[in-house]
Parts: structure tokens; sequence; C-alpha cells
């Protein structure tokens, strides 16, 4: 049975990736001094991605869901894309597309938006939607590109391949994005536009 009386393990593996984002900010803004601390920004970013999907799979395995985990765990996923979108924004990454990061920023963050209130809407009507395989893969994708596109911070062949890998894969997270919001709203239309009551199971889409 899930567990909401205590602090479980995903959850606390959840806030440490809540902590490694301000750190993984203070890295960037140093990256101007010290030539290669990029690597210790992307690494941080790795290792903040990696315990997304830790938290999740022993949460489910383990059954050790707990509402404070429900709650932290998207806020957590949200925050650290994003925080790696501004990085990208700011660093001026892929300069051979200009506006490239700023386009797909703008469309990821607008496609978080648009689910947050979707989700608020069915909340006012008692409904809570179901699971999103798309949404699972979109912030997959989105983090590879971001992790690529953290460790290309430097001159040199290998680097370069790494930006470019990274700027094909969040192109890709992009559209994978759009899909994933549109058929969110297909799949949910009779909450948004209807007085039907819907039944469904519990919304896990990032975790």
């Amino acid at each position: 049975m899930s567990s909401n009386s205590a602090i479980t393990l995903p959850t606390k593996i959840t806030i440490v990736r809540l902590v490694m984002i301000p750190m993984l900010i203070i890295s960037y803004c140093l990256q101007p001094i010290f030539e290669y601390l990029f690597i210790v920004t992307a690494l941080l970013f790795i290792v903040a991605s990696l315990t997304d999907f830790v938290d999740g799979h022993i949460a489910r395995k383990y059954d050790m869901v707990s509402d404070l985990g429900k709650l932290l765990d998207p806020i957590a996923d949200k925050v650290l894309v994003a925080t790696g979108l501004f990085i990208l924004i700011d660093g001026n990454y892929v300069p051979e597309l200009p506006y490239i990061e700023l386009i797909c920023a703008v469309i990821i963050i607008a496609r978080e938006f648009m689910i947050g209130v979707i989700r608020q809407v069915a909340a006012l009507k008692n409904v809570v939607l179901a699971a999103d395989k798309l949404g699972k893969i979109k912030t997959a994708s989105t983090m590879f590109a971001l992790t690529f596109l953290l460790c290309s911070a430097h001159n040199g062949v290998v680097f370069e391949v790494f930006k470019y890998i990274g700027a094909a894969l969040l192109v890709l997270a992009t559209i994978i994005t759009v899909i994933s919001g549109i058929n969110y709203i297909v799949k949910n239309k009779t909450v948004l536009f209807g007085e039907k009551q819907i039944d469904a199971k519990e919304d896990n889409e990032d975790k």
C-alpha cells in the first residue's frame, strides 16, 4: 500500500534532485572563471536526471508512493528541465542555429503550463487523469538533449559532435512535446469541454 505518513526513500531522492538544482546554477555561473567547470555542470545535470528515473522506479517497484512524493516529483522534474533550458539560452550553446534554444524552451515550458491547467480543471471535476507514455518519452528525450548540450561547452571535435547531437535531440524533444500536448488534450477533451465525469488512473505522467 502507498505510504503517506513518512518521507519515503523515493521522496528523499526527489528532494536531493531539488537541492541539486541551485548547485547546477552556481556551477554554471562560475564556468567563465573556471574553464573546465562545465564538466561539473553537466555531471550535476546528469545525476539529477538519473534521480528522476531512480525515484520513480523505487516508488513503483516497492509500492512506496506518497502524497508528498506525488507533489514534489513533477515539480522537481519541471524545474530541472526549465533550469537546463534557461542555461542553454543564456549560454547560447548552439550559435549556428540562432534562437533554436529559445524557441524550443518556449514550446516545452508552454506545454507544461498547459498540462498544469488541464490538471487543475480535472481536479475541479474530481477527475484524476490517466498516465501518458508520451509524457515520459518527452521528459526523457529533453533530458538527453540537455545532457549532450551541457557537455558541449568547450572547443574540440568531440564537443562539436555533442553539440549537434544535442541540438538534434532538442528539436526531436520539442516535436514530441507538441505531439504529447495535442494527444493529452484529445485524450482528456471530455474533462475540458464536457460535463461528463470519467474514471481514470492516477496521473504519473512524468514519473
